[in-house]
């Protein structure tokens, strides 16, 4: 296994740098200024969550009647409490600090490495954030799955951090069964997962779907070189997730899943892997990319950096269209369990891997 792995110990190393977030939490907190979110906080210095949503409402003109705004206003609470700016005293009521852990500023060096290796996912984040007071206003989403935004996601869905978990996760699900069999990529967009399946799993029968055709032309193009075969489900076939999946019982050994959970409903989400657990054949294996919400114990992801990257990620997506967010780490564990999912211990502990930016459920 570790020879396997070989080839990406250097790119995790990289990643470990979290230069990215050291960017963007800079980048977040100057957007609270700018904003007047400090002052705010200073002058209520005591406040409940609904409180803190009420006053920015009432200061800042944000629309706090819409669960994915209020969303993001609680996501930013979170991101101010592992920076120090506010101390939760006990749940659901804060208080303001100035006990910040100063971030530390990025090198020359650095920078020339995030504007080379990661400035996709950098445009992508900064031009969200840059948007993000327009749309807790009541402006319209930033970004959607419509036509003429295929290259915005193209670009972000093949960023240097997606591209080195994806491809972990399949050399992990290589490594789980055969190198044959049927594989389905759910929720296919520009390709990027598709076409490394395509190069895992040459001799596979593979399937592709999503919920739209939109993303198809650029899907088709990126695997149009490799030597695996595709078989592409119309869209028109399942009208995404709550639908039921347009295949049978049993239909595939292995699941590919990336990026599509924070799209999905709370009140569907169990069902929808319900639906998957159904195709699934017995010992088959649903892999899938994802970030977990850091939870308040600091159990599961203990890294302040990692933690800090993944609430400014969830905030900076909630201005697209459809962003439920990142979800409760025990409440999918215990869905997947509830579910009938069990855990490839070899691999993986309590479902994931990575701080949670990869899971593995396996169909016993």
């Amino acid at each position: 296994m570790a020879t396997v792995f070989k080839n990406t110990r250097l790119d995790i190393d990289l990643l470990r740098q979290f230069l990215v977030q050291k960017t963007f939490t800079a980048k977040l907190l100057e957007f609270a200024r700018n904003e007047g979110i400090f002052s705010i906080m200073r002058e209520l210095d005591r406040f409940t969550g609904k409180e803190f949503c009420d006053a920015t409402a009432k200061m800042s003109g944000y629309k706090i009647d819409d669960a994915a705004r209020k969303r993001m206003l609680f996501t930013l609470l979170d991101f101010f409490e592992e920076c120090g700016y506010v101390l939760q005293e006990e749940p659901n009521i804060y208080r303001y600090s100035m006990a910040v852990k100063p971030a530390p500023k990025l090198s020359y060096h650095e920078t020339e490495i995030v504007k080379r290796a990661f400035g996709d996912q950098s445009a992508f984040f900064g031009k969200c954030i840059d948007y993000a007071g327009v749309f807790l206003r009541g402006g319209n989403h930033l970004y959607a799955f419509e036509s003429g935004m295929e290259e915005i996601w193209d670009k972000l869905l093949g960023n240097f951090e997606f591209s080195i978990v994806r491809d972990i996760l399949l050399k992990t699900m290589a490594i789980n069964g055969s190198a044959h069999g049927k594989i389905l990529d759910l929720c296919y967009g520009t390709g990027h997962g598709l076409e490394a399946i395509c190069r895992h799993f040459p001799d596979a029968e593979i399937t592709a779907i999503d919920f739209t055709d939109v993303m198809k032309p650029l899907a088709m193009l990126r695997v149009d070189n490799t030597l695996a075969e595709v078989q592409w489900v119309d869209a028109n076939t399942w009208c995404g997730f709550g639908d039921k999946l347009p295949f049978e019982d049993t239909a595939f050994d292995k699941v590919f899943f990336s990026c599509g959970d924070p799209y999905i409903p709370d009140h569907l989400r169990k069902d929808v892997y319900k639906d998957i657990f159904r195709i699934l054949k017995p010992g088959g294996v649903l892999g899938m990319v994802a970030w977990g919400y850091p939870d308040k114990a600091k159990r599961h992801i203990r890294n302040e950096w990692r933690r800090k990257g993944i609430y400014i990620h969830d905030f900076a997506e909630g201005v697209c269209k459809g962003w439920y967010g990142f979800r409760d780490i025990d409440s999918t564990i215990n869905m997947a369990r509830e579910i009938g999912f069990v855990e490839d211990n070899a691999f993986s502990s309590n479902f994931y891997m990575l701080d949670t930016a990869l899971w593995m459920f396996k169909k016993p």
